[in-house]
Parts: C-alpha cells; sequence; structure tokens
C-alpha cells in the first residue's frame, strides 16, 4: 500500500484534534503521518470555534490554544479561480459553500481530504476523502 505522504485536512477534524479526539491525536502523531495541509479559510475558522467550544465543552479555552499552536498543520491559500476551484465550486456549493475551498486546494494539489463531513460524499467521485477511523486504519497498516 502507497503511504499518504499530504493530505488536506477539514476544519472539523482539525477541531477534533484540538478538543482531544484520541483517534484524530494518534493520527497527527502516528509515525506515517501524512503531512497536513489546511486552508486559510478552515484554518480562520478552527480558531473562530475554538472559544465557542472551550465554552460549550467546559474545557480549557488556554489548553486548547496551546494544542493548536502545536499542531503540525500548513496553512494554504485556497484557488479562488481556475478548473479546481471551478470543480470544487460545481460539486459542493449548493450543499455547503464553506467545504469549497477545501475540494479546491485538494483538487489543485492532488491530495486527499481527511474529513468526517458527510457534504464530502458529493466529491468522492473528484478525490478521495478519508474519515478518521479508515485513515488511522491505513497509516497502522503501513
Amino acid at each position: 500500500m502507497k503511504p499518504i505522504e499530504k493530505i488536506v485536512i477539514d476544519a472539523n477534524a482539525l477541531l477534533s484534534i484540538v478538543i482531544g479526539c484520541k483517534a484524530a491525536r494518534r493520527i497527527v502523531s502516528h509515525p506515517n503521518a501524512p503531512e497536513l495541509y489546511v486552508t486559510l479559510q478552515a484554518y480562520a475558522e478552527v480558531e473562530e470555534y475554538i472559544p465557542v467550544l472551550a465554552k460549550r465543552k467546559g474545557l480549557n479555552e488556554e489548553l486548547l490554544w496551546s494544542i493548536w499552536r502545536v499542531l503540525p498543520v500548513e496553512a494554504l491559500a485556497q484557488p479562488i479561480n481556475g478548473q479546481a476551484w471551478e470543480t470544487a465550486w460545481a460539486c459542493l456549493h449548493e450543499r455547503d459553500s464553506d467545504d469549497v475551498p477545501t475540494l479546491a486546494l485538494a483538487l489543485e494539489q492532488d491530495w486527499p481530504i481527511w474529513s468526517q463531513d458527510k457534504d464530502f460524499e458529493e466529491a468522492k467521485n473528484l478525490c478521495k476523502v478519508y474519515p478518521t477511523a479508515e485513515l488511522l486504519r491505513i497509516l497502522d497498516e503501513l
């Protein structure tokens, strides 16, 4: 099986790491972990929701910010025009336009997506989308 070297991670998967999902954190610290990339838009979304989730779940906000700051994820500008954007827009804008930049980046770079978001099922014929459990299983098999 070929290793997954790079992957675009969506905001929900990032937030699951920050708030302590064990499986998601295992992926980040896994010896076969891929490099993680996020769109600037999803990066900002995570930063918007950290205080909200801390309050809602009764978690220590400072701890969540500390975890966020050390995550090995690189934010990249998503394409805003061109074929990748047009394809992503056509696929997802009616279902959830917030997911368009993540799909556009994945298409532009030819990388898979790590997401638990069911909206990305619409994109399964365009790129591979791994939910957390499947990605962890693949990494364990390498």
